[in-house]
C-alpha cells in the first residue's frame, strides 16, 4: 500500500539537498528561518517523491527526516526553485518503498560558468559531496554548495544501469563529468573531468524534463481555436495574463487541477494538404475545485470553457494568434524521450541586418534580448526552427532561431522538440528569413557611424512603424457592431434560427420586400450566433457584387466557402441579395450554366 502525506513547502537556509518535517502549529509556526535552523534533526523518515498538487509533473525526489505526523516540509530555497515548487506551496510526499542502486551517474555542469568554479573548488566538492544529497532521479537538474550562497548546478544525463527510478548513490557509485564541448581536446578540460569524476556521488533531484510531460487521453485531443473578439469579450482584463507560447483547453472531467506540458499541434494550412507542426505548452484548466484557487487566469478560462461546449471538441484559446480562429486542431502529448535541450542555437539573419549588429557590437544586446524571452519558460523549438521579433532599444529585427545538433547527447529526429534555455548558446550567422521585418536599409545604416573606443554616448537606434502580421478573415457577425432595434417578431425567429443553424444542416431562405429589413435581420442573427455557446463562424456573401460574374467564378467562390465553413463548422453561410444571382423565369433562354451552380 502506498503511503502519501500532504504537506506545505518551507525553506530552510542549509546548504543541502535534503528534507525535514516538522509539525507546525498556530503557535510554534514562524518564517525566522535563523531561529529554526538548529531544530531540524531527527532519525530519517525515507525517501520520497515531492509532488505539485496542483502540477503533478512537477516533482523532486529527496530523503526527508523529522518524525510523523508533519504539517511542512523544509528545503533549501534553490533547490525548491530549480525543481519548479515555491514556498507554502501545497504538495504530496509519495514515499518510495522500493531501494534502486547504481553503478555510475553521468552529468554535466550546466553552464561554462560552473565549470569554472569547479575547476577551483575541486577539493570543497569532493569533502562536502555526500553531505548535501542521496537520491537522483534521470534527467534532474541539481545544486551543490560550496558555501552559504554560492552554488553550481549539474544536470544528470544518465543513470546505469538504466532505470525510471530514484536511485540511492553510495560510497560505490561513480560520478562521470561531461566536458564543456563535445570532443574537446583541451588537457584542462580533460583534467578538470577526470579530477571532478572521481567525486564519490550523490545528487539531489529534479524531474526537469518531466515537468514538461502531459499525459493526454489516448485518442488524439481535437481543439477548436477561439477568436481574439470571444476570448476578450469572456475574459476582460485578464486576457493579458495569457502566455504567447500556450495554448489553453478544457481540462479532463472531474480534474482538480491544472495540468501543463508540451504538447504537439497539428492543423491543415488554408490551401495547403499537409498538416503543419509546433510546439505548444498546454495548460489544461481544472474542471472541479476542491480548494480556493488563486489563478484568477485559471478560472476565468474554466468558466468560459464551461460556458461554450462542443461535441467531441474543446475549445481552446491560442495565446501565439498563429492558428487561424476556428479551425480544428489535434493535440499530441508529447513524451520525455522526444524532448531536448539544446546546447547550442544557430541565430540567422539578413546579411545586412547581420553586418549592423557586427558593426555597432551589438551581439551582446540581442543575446540579453533572446534570454529575456526565456526568463519564464524555454523557447519551444521544432527541427524547423522559428522566426522571432528581438527588440534592441526602441528598434526590432527579425531573426530566425534553429536547433543546432552540436553539443547534443541524446538522439533526435524530426519530431523532437528542442528546448531553448539561459543556458542554450548562440552562434550568429547570416541566413534567408521569410519575413525581414524591420530590414534596415543603407539610408538607415548611414544614420548610425562606427563606434569609437572613446565614444561615452549610447547611439541612437533608427526608429521603425511596428507592423501587423495576422492575416485571419473575421467573423462577419463579429463585426456587426450597430446597435439594433428589436422588433418584438424578430425574438421568436432569432431563436429558432438560432437553433437550426446550430444542430442541423438545413438551408433557410429569409423573405421580404424591398426595405423590409432583411439584411439587418441577417446581421442580428449573424450577431447572436457568433457569441452563442457554440461560437458559430458566419460568412456573408453580398451576392448583389456577383452580378454579371460567370457561372465558374461563382461557382469557384461558393466552393472554397463551402470548404472554408467545413473546416470551421459549426458555421453558417449568409447569401445577402440572393435573387440576383438566381436565373430569371422570364428570360427567353435558360442559362444552364447557372441553374447548374444554384442547384449544387
Amino acid at each position: 500500500m502506498n503511503q502519501s502525506y500532504p504537506a506545505f513547502v518551507s525553506f530552510h537556509s542549509l546548504s543541502n539537498c535534503f528534507g525535514y518535517a516538522k509539525l507546525l502549529t498556530a503557535i510554534n509556526a514562524t518564517n525566522d528561518l535563523s531561529l529554526v535552523n538548529e531544530k531540524f534533526n531527527g532519525p530519517t523518515l525515507g525517501s520520497f517523491r515531492m509532488r505539485s498538487c496542483e502540477n503533478p509533473n512537477i516533482y523532486c525526489d529527496l530523503q526527508l527526516f523529522g518524525q510523523l505526523p508533519f504539517t511542512n516540509v523544509f528545503v533549501n530555497s534553490v533547490f525548491a526553485e530549480v525543481s519548479g515548487f515555491q514556498e507554502r506551496q501545497e504538495v504530496i510526499l509519495e514515499k518510495i518503498a522500493n531501494k534502486t542502486y547504481c553503478s555510475y551517474i553521468e552529468v554535466a555542469p550546466r553552464t561554462v560558468d560552473d565549470y569554472s568554479v569547479i575547476a577551483q573548488s575541486q577539493a570543497t566538492i569532493e569533502n562536502e559531496f555526500l553531505n548535501q544529497i542521496r537520491l537522483v532521479s534521470q534527467n534532474m537538474i541539481i545544486p551543490h554548495f560550496l558555501s552559504p550562497g554560492v552554488y553550481v548546478q549539474f544536470r544528470i544525463l544518465n543513470i546505469v544501469p538504466a532505470t525510471s527510478n530514484p536511485v540511492i548513490l553510495t560510497n560505490q557509485t561513480e560520478l562521470h563529468v561531461q566536458t564543456v564541448t563535445e570532443g574537446s581536446q583541451s588537457d584542462e578540460k580533460a583534467t578538470m573531468a577526470k579530477k571532478v569524476s572521481s567525486i564519490v556521488q550523490d545528487l539531489s533531484t529534479q524531474a526537469f524534463l518531466s515537468n514538461y510531460v502531459i499525459q493526454l487521453e489516448k485518442t488524439p485531443v481535437v481543439g477548436r481555436v477561439l477568436p481574439r473578439k470571444i476570448v476578450e469579450s469572456w475574459l476582460k482584463t485578464d486576457v493579458d495574463k495569457i502566455d504567447k507560447n500556450t495554448l489553453y483547453i478544457s481540462g479532463k472531467e472531474n480534474c482538480p487541477y491544472p495540468e501543463k506540458g508540451i504538447v504537439e499541434i497539428r492543423s491543415l494550412v488554408r490551401n495547403e494538404q499537409q498538416e503543419s507542426c509546433q510546439f505548444f505548452y498546454l495548460h489544461r484548466t481544472n474542471t472541479t475545485t476542491l480548494k480556493k484557487n488563486d489563478d484568477v487566469l485559471n478560472d476565468s478560462l474554466a468558466h468560459m470553457f464551461d460556458s461554450l461546449q462542443l461535441t467531441n471538441r474543446y475549445h481552446c484559446v491560442d495565446g501565439s494568434g498563429s492558428l487561424e480562429p476556428y479551425v480544428n486542431v489535434k493535440i499530441y502529448e508529447v513524451p520525455e524521450d522526444r524532448i531536448c535541450t539544446l546546447r547550442y542555437c544557430d541565430v540567422m539573419m539578413e546579411k545586412e541586418t547581420f553586418q549592423w549588429i557586427e558593426e555597432f557590437e551589438m551581439t551582446n544586446l540581442v543575446t540579453q534580448s533572446l534570454h529575456a524571452k526565456v526568463q519564464a519558460k524555454p523557447i519551444l523549438l521544432s527541427v524547423e526552427g522559428t522566426e522571432l521579433d528581438v527588440s534592441l532599444d526602441d528598434k526590432a529585427i527579425r531573426v530566425k532561431v534553429l536547433p543546432s545538433i552540436k553539443g547534443l547527447v541524446k538522439r533526435v529526429t524530426e519530431s523532437t522538440c528542442f528546448l531553448l534555455d539561459i543556458t542554450t548558446e548562440m552562434i550568429y550567422k547570416v541566413g534567408k528569413i521569410t519575413d525581414p521585418k524591420q530590414k534596415l536599409s543603407e539610408s538607415e545604416a548611414s544614420k548610425r557611424r562606427r563606434r569609437r573606443p572613446d565614444d561615452s554616448e549610447t547611439l541612437e537606434t533608427p526608429k521603425t512603424e511596428p507592423t501587423n502580421g495576422t492575416n485571419h478573415i473575421e467573423n462577419f457577425g463579429l463585426v456587426q457592431s450597430e446597435n439594433f432595434v428589436q422588433i418584438g417578431s424578430h425574438s421568436k425567429m432569432l431563436s429558432e434560427l438560432d437553433k437550426v443553424c446550430r444542430n442541423e444542416k438545413r438551408h433557410v431562405m429569409v423573405l421580404g420586400g424591398n426595405g423590409s429589413g432583411k439584411t439587418t435581420f441577417i446581421k442580428k442573427l449573424a450577431r447572436r450566433l457568433s457569441y452563442n455557446s457554440s461560437v458559430t463562424f458566419c460568412k456573408l456573401i453580398p451576392c448583389a457584387l456577383l452580378k454579371g460574374r460567370s457561372a465558374d467564378i461563382i461557382e469557384k467562390l461558393l466552393n472554397d466557402t463551402m470548404t472554408e465553413l467545413e473546416v470551421k463548422k459549426p458555421s453558417c453561410l449568409f447569401l445577402d441579395d440572393f435573387d440576383v444571382i438566381l436565373p430569371q423565369i422570364d428570360q427567353e433562354q435558360r442559362h444552364l450554366a447557372m441553374e447548374k451552380v444554384v442547384s449544387g
